[in-house]
Formats: structure tokens, sequence, C-alpha cells
């Protein structure tokens, strides 16, 4: 570099040698700014503009040139062909009036390098609006318009995937619902219709009908409709009954739970018994659904998934399956953190049973999604969950 500043041709005028000063300064004020990449050697044929726009335009060819008319100045005329081989510092000046710096026309340089120095602006200024301002608003209009992409706060589900889990109508459809009810249905048909029967069901008929309690109230609640949903505060009463007393094999029980079921059964077909008392309306879910037996439908979710569900083909064949027990874990984790269960107060606790709800809708998710790896982690996470939520409250 210090070679190239101390040139000066035998034969050159003052304003000659302050041109070239002023070249050599924008060129090493160019390079120290970092104003551009590496500068690649230009091919003959280049178009003008580039070449006049690039301040790392090739400064060592001493190659034939071929300039066009944009880079003589840009006012017309035919091509203007150089053949003479010049020097890389050596200023010359060509048949038409142009001046070159060896292979390089001086208008591609600034006349006040100072001034450009020391301005902080990118030489070139933003891209963007150059393009913008040379083109007509009929062409801006038809340019590509950016999309936004919308943005999230950290922390939070993109809003593809949020469900905070407030709704019932988030946590289980009123089909799911309405499914859940009719299998407990169909169960205790088949398990109350003989004294054997019941005898052999006698220890899973609490957890159903605490079941069927619990679904009655979100019935009741849900935005949207549910056939029974007028009913279901009778359909939550006769589910509270089953589970007034602590069951004991023999016909006694047997008889006595025959006749709610039936109640309850007539009452879904829209044909409810004049008889039955109305329910007080002080009853919640805790009143209605003890909480172990709702963990017990809990937990009944978790193995089933994970006996049924236990591989990726598994999951793509049982995948309706998965998507109903984790909108039934869900919904159950919610309930036991409402008022009357005794820790609606406990941050720990209710901790915990978020956590179960979301990863039971992320369950839910990665199933209708055939996402297995998505599926198994969350599954791993209910379970860890529910493991460290026993160690705390377990024996309380």
């Amino acid at each position: 570099m210090n070679l190239w500043l101390n040139q000066r041709p035998p034969d050159l005028s003052c304003r000659t040698i302050r041109n070239q000063a002023g070249l050599a300064l924008t060129f090493l004020l160019v390079i120290c700014n970092g104003c551009g990449g590496s500068a690649a050697p230009a091919s003959a044929d280049t178009d003008a503009a580039n070449s006049a726009a690039s301040p790392t335009a090739p400064l060592n060819s001493a190659t034939d040139t071929t300039v066009n008319q944009a880079a003589s100045g840009g006012n017309g005329g035919n091509t203007n062909t150089a053949k003479t081989k010049r020097g890389r510092g050596e200023v010359w000046v060509d048949e038409k009036g142009q001046k070159w710096f060896g292979d390089v026309p001086m208008d591609a340089f600034f006349d006040q390098p100072y001034a450009v120095a020391s301005n902080a602006a990118p030489i070139g200024g933003n891209a963007a609006s150059t393009i913008a301002a040379a083109m007509t608003p009929a062409t801006r209009d038809a340019s590509p318009k950016m999309v936004e992409t919308p943005t999230t706060t950290a922390g939070t589900d993109s809003p593809a995937t949020a469900a905070s889990g407030d709704s019932w109508a988030e946590l289980i459809s009123e089909t799911e619902l309405d499914n859940e009810v009719k299998t407990i249905r169909n169960y205790l048909n088949e398990n109350l219709q003989s004294v054997s029967n019941y005898n052999s069901a006698m220890l899973m008929i609490p957890p159903k009908a605490a079941t069927l309690g619990a679904l009655a109230g979100v019935a009741m609640e849900h935005p949207n409709a549910v056939s029974w949903k007028d009913d279901a505060k009778y359909i939550r009463d006769l589910a509270k009954q089953m589970n007034s007393d602590a069951l004991r094999s023999g016909p006694k029980d047997q008889k006595r739970l025959l006749g709610l079921y039936e109640s309850v059964s007539d009452t879904l077909n829209r044909s409810r018994p004049a008889g039955l008392e109305e329910p007080p309306e002080s009853d919640g879910f805790s009143e209605v659904s003890e909480m172990r037996l709702l963990m017990h439908r809990m937990e009944e979710s978790e193995k089933r998934m994970k006996t049924e569900a236990g591989t990726d083909s598994a999951l793509a064949s049982r995948k309706e399956m998965v998507a109903h027990e984790a909108a039934m874990m869900a919904t159950l984790a919610k309930i036991v953190t409402l008022p009357g269960y005794g820790y609606e107060d406990d941050d720990k606790f209710k901790g915990f049973a978020l956590d179960v709800v979301k990863s039971a809708l992320a369950i839910k998710a990665a199933a209708e999604g055939n996402d297995f790896a998505a599926y198994e982690l969350s599954l791993t996470k209910v379970t860890t969950t529910c493991s460290n939520c026993h160690s705390e409250y377990k024996n309380n």
C-alpha cells in the first residue's frame, strides 16, 4: 500500500497528483471501514453499474480493459475499448476525454474522500430504500409484501398451540364427554344386572360413579351443547347417591345401585323419572366426586396409554383412544384444583395438577398429529409429575 501511495508518474500535473492521493485515501478508508466482502476481479463483460457501485473494483488489473458506456459516464456512445495495457497506478485519458486510473474510470471514486470518510452512514446507503425510491408507485404496489410473523412472549405457547385449560371446551369436547358417559353407562348396565357380576365389579363401581358425577358437573357448565345438559344436575345427584355409602357385596347394594342406574339411564334417554328429587343447589364437584376416586380414573388413563399405545405404530392405530384418555386426564386434573377439595389455596399442589393438565393436552395434540416422540415425552412428564405429587401429598 505504501508503494502504491508513493507512485508518481513523471509527467503528471498537480491536479492529477491530488486525484491520485484522494483515490488512494478513498480506497484505504473503504478497506478500513469494512464496507464490503472480498474484492474478486471483475470479468471483462461485468455490468458497468456493478463496477461503478463497488468501491472494491479491481485496482490491480493490468490486463486489456473493456469499458461500456455506463462506465464511461453513462452519456451514450459506442463502447470504448482500450487495448493498451496500463499500469495499476497510471492515470491516463482516453480519446473521449474520460480519465482512468489504471483500468478503472476515475468517476467511480469519490471526489471528496475526507467528507465521505467523516460520514458515519454506510457507503452506498440503505439498499432497500434506494431501490424503493427508484421504483414507480405502480411497481411498488406490484411488489411482494412482507408478511409479519406473530411474536410471542418468552415462556408462552405459540398461538397455534396455546391452550390455557381455563375452559372446559379446551379440556374435553362435548363428544368426548358424552362418549365417556356412555362407557360408564354400559359398564354399570353389564355389572349391575346380577349379584355375581356386581360382587366381581364392586371395587370398580365407585370410581365409575365418581367420574360420572364429575362429568355431569362439567356438562352443566360446558359452553357447547350436550344432549342431556338440561338434566345434568339429576345425573350428578344420582351418581352422588351411588357413593353415599361404602359398598358391600350381596343383593342389598346390588339392588340399590341397579335402581339408581336405571334412573340414570332413563334420564340420559330424556325420559327422566317423575319421582326424582331436586338436587341440592349447594352441591359442587367435591360434594359429588371424591378426589381419590377421580385420581383412580386418572391412573387408569395413564396405564391404558402406556400399555396400548407404547410404540409408534400403536399410537397411530390407537390415537383416538389416546386423545380421549388425555382429555379425561386433563379434565379430572383440573377438577381437583377447584374449591372444596382443600387445595385451592395450595400453590404447590395446584402447580402439580396444572402440569398434568398441560402434559395431557400435549399428549392429545401429539396423538392427533401422529407425533410419537412428543407423545412419549409428555406421557413421561405426567408420570414424573404424579410421582412427585404423591411424594408430597399421598399421606395427607
